[in-house]
């Protein structure tokens, strides 16, 4: 007899970053009512995240999860991508261009190139460029979106900003994270399967399906089930990568750079705040501190920060799910970005798995077809990337030769002489790089067919110089009408400006230099009202705290101003740090519109509690000067080392809407007796509930802590003056970074 399986009703998965986040947000929209599904990450591991560049089937996965285009791109300081430009591949000094989408109008029988073809040969065709929209806008540095997927293209952005923004995403649909390093991985000592994760605090998170997003190391399904990893580096000769960040030095282009150097190739990716850059190179050609030098030499801009080194094992684990885990991401496999396939192959991992989902319990044939259909797609991919260093007129330099006499895989073999003998590209169903794909590439890398289909002889010279010039003209007049791509993103969707050389240069002048590993927490009231704390904000609070001491003089007590302190304004460059911060990791949680400024000034209470005006001595909210359909929120971070001094209470009204509007108004306009003998409220600080208001939440104090909040919510800091007068009053006090974001109501 043979066990029933086991119903999967728990997921976790093991890692976030951008694969975990993904799936987790992908598995959660899809299935979220069926299953429980738990994240376990710990922001102490760092993610490798140096992949910012995509492919146009991005689109698919945004539509899984109605994702609002303008809202991603300005969480993720993204811009848009219409190809990529190789340099130096063919041959030193040579460039080509690999678009998105359609290169003119094919027919049945024969894609467009062989027309083109036929055109050359007769004389009436001009570059094969020219008929390619998405080409030619990119070349001359314009893009808009177009109706009717008129203009395929795709994104650059911050991977980290990515996973952040999916992780908002995911944990509003449910999914829980948890927060903690795997210490070990239990299983079951019959079935193999595995049961649970014990994390380093002693805790157990057990389920029913795992999903392996730990990266290269394959925590689950490398070292735990033991499959073996499966190297392709006699096809892909590059093991190590260098990645860097600089300041953005003009106007971001509309297409990744891609530049062979004689030991591999170099990457520079513009976002809207900074650029990407990175080499990926032979190790047996280059050493380490070689490939740094070669890369800083190549940069534009200011380097933000030292370049780091990334080790990895082009290749594949023999099989990415095993028993109840599958293995999504590095920790399945790895190959170089030179496609920006990465990201496309997690959206993959996932999408399959939601198609197979064994929700009855694992059965070996879900296993088996999903390892399949894994298989032959990483294999394709492996091809269309292996084509690019082996098709080279390079033979400048031993790696180059080593590329163009390697054998080739077979298939790709084939392919090659196929294309070389005839111009035709023969695909299967459902490959990801369409025939558009391979012609560019084959050709850019320098194959020239010895034939084209006959077909094209049936047209004569007028007929033929007709069609071409017709599609070359409507492309022209196309690119014409576009804006150019800076000026597209500056109505569209553009993002937080983020002053990246301050923030990052002591000399920059003040910064927050928000910590990269800063830990988040969401808070839920007992309203049901979700507040984000964020412990370890800053790399150097106390930079922060001797920047306001400087500037002890300027800080004023602004007469009739409700807080009740001095307040001193942030300066732009914090402000814009800090709003470039809320804008990214806080748009979900806090259900954001358009953003329509900030506010930001250092704040310290210093008031004795005997001498509040009524507006004082109640709680408050954050909403004066909001127009019809806008939106305040607000953030608050303690550069005090007393916790004594207070934190953050919130509360509810226990009134009505009308009678707290009257409430509200009387604490404004009534005097201090006044306002006590009708409501019975005598000076001093609001801590606790009364007859008015109920106590509905509280975040404690604590150094380097920012709490993040709907300023909509009634709130006041949690002040006891009669204990800690002294406390209050000596510098520098309960010093704190007060600021408020408002934004259109969603």
């Amino acid at each position: 007899m043979t066990t029933a399986p086991k119903p999967v009703r728990r997921v976790v998965i093991a890692g976030g970053g951008t694969a975990g986040w993904m799936v987790a947000a992908g598995l959660s929209k899809c299935l979220g009512k069926q299953i429980d599904i738990l994240l376990v990450e710990s922001e102490e591991i760092g993610t490798v995240g140096v992949g910012e560049a995509t492919i146009p089937t991005l689109h698919l996965m945004h539509e899984i999860l109605d994702l609002d285009e303008r809202e991603f791109i300005q969480a993720t300081q993204a811009t848009f991508k219409l190809g990529i430009n190789f340099e130096n591949w063919r041959n030193v000094g040579e460039d080509y261009f690999h678009s998105f989408g359609k290169t003119g109008k094919g027919h049945w029988t024969a894609g467009f190139h062989h027309f083109w073809m036929e055109g050359r040969r007769r004389g009436l065709a001009s570059d094969y460029g020219d008929y390619c929209l998405e080409l030619r806008a990119a070349r001359d540095n314009r893009f808009a979106t177009l109706p009717d997927n008129g203009i395929n293209y795709a994104y650059h952005f911050d991977a980290t900003l990515y996973g952040q923004y999916l992780r908002r995403m995911a944990e509003a649909m449910g999914v829980q994270r948890i927060e903690g390093k795997i210490a070990k991985v239990h299983t079951d000592a019959v079935s193999g399967d595995i049961t649970g994760l014990q994390l380093d605090g002693g805790a157990l998170v057990e389920g029913d399906f795992f999903i392996d997003c730990t990266g290269m190391r394959s925590l689950l399904l490398g070292e735990t089930l033991g499959v073996p990893y499966e190297s392709w580096s006699h096809w892909l000769p590059c093991d190590s990568a260098v990645a860097v960040q600089t300041t953005l030095v003009g106007e971001p282009v509309p297409y990744t750079r891609s530049i062979a150097h004689p030991w591999g190739w170099q990457w520079r990716i513009p976002l809207q705040h900074r650029v990407g850059n990175g080499v990926v190179f032979s190790s047996k050609h280059i050493s380490d501190d070689e490939a740094k030098a070669a890369l800083l030499a190549n940069v534009q801009g200011e380097v933000l920060r030292q370049p780091r080194v990334i080790k990895f094992t082009p290749g594949q684990r023999d099989v990415v799910w095993k028993k109840n885990v599958v293995a999504i991401g590095l920790s399945s496999g790895f190959l170089e970005p030179l496609e920006s396939t990465s990201i496309h192959l997690i959206q993959k991992g996932m999408t399959r798995l939601v198609e197979l989902f064994p929700t009855d319990g694992v059965r070996q044939s879900d296993v088996d077809e999903y390892n399949r259909q894994a298989r032959d797609q990483i294999e394709i991919v492996r091809d269309f990337i292996i084509l690019h260093y082996h098709v080279t007129n390079r033979t400048d330099t031993a790696f180059w030769r080593g590329c163009r006499e390697m054998e080739v895989p077979p298939l790709l073999k084939h392919r090659i002489q196929h294309f070389r003998d005839t111009g035709r590209i023969m695909l299967d169903q459902g490959e990801l790089f369409a025939e558009n794909s391979w012609v560019q590439v084959m050709m850019g890398q320098g194959i020239v067919p010895a034939s084209h289909h006959p077909i094209t002889r049936n047209m004569d010279d007028r007929s033929l110089a007709d069609f071409l010039g017709e599609i070359r003209k409507d492309v022209a007049r196309t690119m014409m009408k576009l804006p150019k791509h800076q000026q597209f993103i500056n109505h569209y969707a553009p993002a937080p400006r983020i002053d990246v050389a301050a923030a990052s240069s002591a000399s920059g002048g003040p910064a927050l230099r928000i910590n990269p590993h800063a830990r988040l927490e969401t808070v839920e009231l007992t309203n049901g009202a979700k507040v984000c704390v964020v412990d370890d904000f800053v790399q150097d609070p106390e930079g922060l705290v001797a920047l306001a001491a400087g500037a002890a003089s300027q800080f004023n007590v602004i007469a009739g101003h409700p807080y009740p302190g001095a307040l001193l304004d942030l300066p732009n460059g914090l402000c814009n740090e800090l709003n470039a911060f809320f804008r990214q990791r806080m748009g979900g949680l806090l259900k954001l519109g358009a953003p329509l400024g900030m506010t930001g000034r250092f704040s310290r209470v210093t008031q004795d509690a005997a001498t509040l005006d009524p507006r004082q001595r109640i709680c408050h909210r954050d909403d004066s000067d909001l127009q019809a359909g806008e939106m305040v929120s607000a953030s608050v971070h303690y550069l005090f080392k007393d916790e004594q001094l207070g934190g953050t209470v919130f509360f509810r009204s226990l009134m009505s809407d009308a009678d707290t509007q009257r409430f509200r108004r009387d604490a404004g306009t009534l005097d201090g007796s006044a306002f006590a003998d009708k409501y019975g409220i005598p000076p001093g600080y609001m801590t606790e509930s009364n007859r008015y208001f109920e106590v509905i939440g509280r975040v404690p104090a604590k150094w380097n802590r920012a709490v993040f909040y709907d300023g909509g919510i009634f709130h006041s800091g949690d002040i006891n003056w009669a204990g800690h007068k002294a406390g209050y009053q000596a510098a520098p006090g309960r010093l704190t970074i007060n600021a408020f974001f408002k934004s259109r109501l969603p």
